[in-house]
């Protein structure tokens, strides 16, 4: 598929604006003037984040939601279990 300059314009300018707000909801216009170094031009490559185990996170790295209703379920039927066991003991 041919593609003319404006497609590839349009998709510069949409990462540039991409990594742009990511920057600028972190640090403000401060850490955006860090990266670009006054050109802008200078976002459209590359990351514009730490890849460090520290920096970065990813979905396998916290548990899934499934697994924390799953828990929390165990935990409320585990109570229930002691609330009935302390009425029984109560009215004996």
């Amino acid at each position: 598929m041919n593609r003319d300059r404006a497609y590839y314009r349009k998709q510069r300018a949409r990462a540039i604006n991409r990594k742009r707000g990511i920057c600028k909801r972190i640090g403000g216009d401060e850490l955006v003037r860090a990266w670009s170094g006054g050109a802008l031009g200078r976002l459209s490559k590359g990351k514009i984040h730490c890849s460090c185990w520290m920096c970065r996170t990813k979905s396998y790295d916290s548990r899934a939601h499934s697994d924390i209703k799953k828990e929390e379920q165990a935990n409320q039927q585990m109570l229930d279990g002691l609330d009935y066991q302390n009425l029984k003991a109560t009215r004996e």
